[in-house]
């Protein structure tokens, strides 16, 4: 039996991760690929400094990661609702399989079913 012990704080480490993840990823392809230019979104490039550059990396790397945070805010939503149905009835701490695999699974349909209303959304909006 796999027990909430166990995973809440493996999901609070990858809320940790993906939190850093934009400001790690973006100093890493900063330091590694920084030549004193910064290239716009039209295919522009200009002189620039080593700050503004790392910015437009961190930036862009943020918009990498919104789809993961969507999904992994879903997934919490799951484990939370698993965890407080858990604790209403009167069977023991433990999950089984099938609860544990749901977390994840769960918390993905839900992600890409969020995310996909929020396309509807914009698209009506415009």
């Amino acid at each position: 039996m796999i027990r909430f012990r166990i995973i809440f704080p493996v999901m609070i480490v990858l809320t940790l991760l993906l939190i850093t993840a934009p400001l790690l990823l973006g100093l890493a392809s900063a330091v590694f690929t920084y030549h004193g230019v910064c290239y716009g979104f039209t295919d522009g490039s200009w002189e620039c400094t080593w700050q503004e550059y790392a910015s437009d990396t961190v930036f862009w790397s943020a918009l990498l990661v919104i789809p993961l945070g969507i999904y992994l805010s879903t997934t919490w939503l799951v484990a939370i609702g698993i965890w407080l149905y858990k604790r209403r009835t009167s069977t023991p701490e433990g999950l089984s399989i099938c609860f544990v695999i749901m977390i994840p699974f769960g918390g993905y349909l839900l992600g890409s079913c969020l995310m996909s209303v929020f396309a509807v959304f914009i698209r009506l909006l415009y």
